[in-house]
């Protein structure tokens, strides 16, 4: 697999894929992540700050979370991969992706990985942006 840096073959490659899921956002203390791990559809995306653990998961254990004290769920988005293999040093793709959003005032939330970037955006709006990303990789 060979990354790709420049600007418009990333746009032109990003292939972007729709999950089925709804996904939630929450903030949780150390504590409560031990409890969260037990569940096979927690998607395992952790990133801490000073204020706690920030957790994205899938709406089948949605229900279970609501009865953890303190856990406050936001949501629900969409979780959308850009399909392309993008080189963790390239420059300008998510701000060429998230600029376009915002023009038509959609947030997103985007998580960069070793091999690609995600998505998180309102469900919602989760078909005007494919349309959009669509767009931009004409």
């Amino acid at each position: 697999m060979e990354t790709v840096s420049e600007l418009s073959t990333l746009l032109k490659n990003m292939d972007p894929k729709l999950s089925d899921t709804k996904y939630f956002m929450a903030s949780v203390d150390s504590s409560q992540l031990l409890a969260l791990a037990s569940y096979s559809s927690f998607l395992m995306d952790i990133f801490r700050e000073e204020e706690g653990l920030s957790v994205v998961f899938s709406d089948e254990i949605l229900d279970e979370l609501k009865g953890l004290s303190e856990v406050d769920p936001v949501g629900p988005f969409a979780l959308i991969t850009l399909n392309v293999y993008s080189d963790l040093m390239a420059v300008g793709f998510l701000a060429k992706i998230t600029d376009a959003l915002a023009k038509e005032g959609i947030s997103v939330n985007a998580f960069s990985a070793y091999h690609h970037d995600h998505l998180f955006v309102p469900y919602e709006k989760r078909e005007l942006v494919l349309e959009i990303l669509k767009k931009i990789s004409n």
